[in-house]
């Protein structure tokens, strides 16, 4: 893990983390008085630098490929970086953040071997395994690349599902300081039932509510309100790239190609490498309605089954869910999924989960996404294998749960 943190800042501290521009900006922003300007964005919303930041853009030097993305974070993010951002230069600010990230996934790698090792598989395997996701695929490229808040994220939704058993009260409020920064960790609430830890879920409400409170307090309304017309914004488009694998736009591209709905292609680079389409509602209602009827009988499974075991595939059953059906599907989100994969083997034996481990190493190489090409063609690919693949991991993962011996 020491070798791995070495490599990791030596590939990564010299990027310009795009993801995590957004947020010095909005700290920046916040802290010289310019509140009307942190949720700006471009037309299409993923069109890149927001035109209102420029100025700011030019001021630091920036070039046309140092791109800050729209911030689409709550207010008191901002509020709380602010500081940092009047401390720090944007790059500082990175090496900062990644520093702690490294550290953080380093943590999480810790964490989900106590979770989801199985018996048969000798710790330093597992070890290597959470290496390997980190360092040989485009998933971990990702997470390095873009220095994302999802890294803090899972970071404290693993640390919450450590902490269930021990630490009910301590899990809530990791689990609200995840869902604090964004909305899907709620969904892991639902563990607090299953491991009739009762006492994990007013803290974890409690936490919630408090941040939230105080983000109000201390940022006003009119941000929030700016916030929420952020994720409407957003909402209204997507992005057909290889590094957001989305069965929304890959099911507008099915219903494109048997005419039943045409695919608006709003916005195409010349690099052929992003192109932007525009979301209507029926996608949104499709994915619900699929999460819907999946999420519902493998709760009801998860109800009946409480050891470790299932509660750690139950995870990976929630985290697998937030990523396919979820409005964006960017391959940092599977970190959890990552890390959690060899928990199908408490159940499902060696062999299978083995294989399934490879698979998922072959399916995120790199050497396999440059392949696809570039352009709509090579993203719809890529798409296709990635969402085909982690859907399939979804059914072995209830499969395996339903192995789990009931209360």
């Amino acid at each position: 893990m020491a070798l791995w943190a070495a490599w990791a800042w030596a590939w990564a501290s010299g990027i310009w983390h795009a993801d995590l521009a957004a947020i010095w900006f909005a700290g920046h922003l916040h802290a010289t008085g310019a509140d009307d300007l942190i949720y700006a964005a471009p037309d299409l919303f993923f069109g890149g630098t927001p035109p209102a930041w420029a100025p700011l853009q030019e001021s630091l030097g920036a070039d046309a490929q140092n791109i800050a993305f729209p911030y689409i974070y709550p207010p008191l993010w901002a509020g709380i970086v602010a500081p940092f951002a009047e401390a720090l230069s944007p790059r500082g600010y990175f090496r900062l953040v990644l520093a702690v990230h490294i550290a953080m996934l380093a943590g999480s790698v810790l964490m989900a071997e106590r979770l989801a090792r199985p018996g048969w598989m000798p710790p330093l395997v597992f070890i290597g395994w959470g290496v390997a996701g980190l360092s040989v695929t485009t998933v971990g490229d990702t997470l390095l690349l873009l220095n994302q808040p999802s890294i803090t994220v899972a970071f404290l939704t693993l640390a919450a599902l450590s902490l269930i058993e021990a630490r009910p009260r301590l899990a809530g409020l990791a689990l609200a300081g995840a869902a604090a920064i964004k909305i899907t960790p709620i969904a892991f609430a639902a563990l607090f039932v299953q491991a009739r830890r009762p006492a994990a879920l007013l803290p974890f409400a409690l936490g919630v509510g408090a941040l939230a409170m105080a983000s109000v307090a201390l940022m006003g309304w009119p941000l929030h309100r700016a916030f929420l017309e952020q994720l409407a914004r957003a909402g209204e488009t997507s992005v057909l790239i290889k590094v957001n694998p989305s069965l929304r736009v890959l099911a507008l591209a099915a219903a494109d190609g048997l005419g039943l709905a045409p695919m608006q292609i709003l916005l195409e680079d010349r690099a052929g490498a992003t192109v932007l389409v525009a979301m209507p509602a029926w996608p949104g209602r499709l994915a619900a309605g699929l999460a819907l009827a999946l999420g519902v009988p493998a709760l009801a499974l998860a109800a009946r089954r409480h050891g470790r075991a299932a509660r750690t595939l139950t995870a990976l059953g929630l985290a697998l869910g937030i990523f396919l059906f979820g409005p964006l599907s960017w391959l940092h989100y599977l970190l959890i999924p990552m890390l959690l994969l060899p928990a199908l083997g408490a159940t499902l034996g060696p062999r299978p989960t083995g294989a399934v481990m490879l698979a998922a190493l072959a399916v995120h190489s790199r050497d396999l996404m440059a392949l696809y090409g570039r352009g709509a063609e090579g993203s719809l690919a890529h798409g296709a294998v990635v969402c085909g693949f982690w859907l399939l991991v979804l059914g072995a993962t209830l499969v395996a749960l339903s192995r789990c011996p009931r209360d």
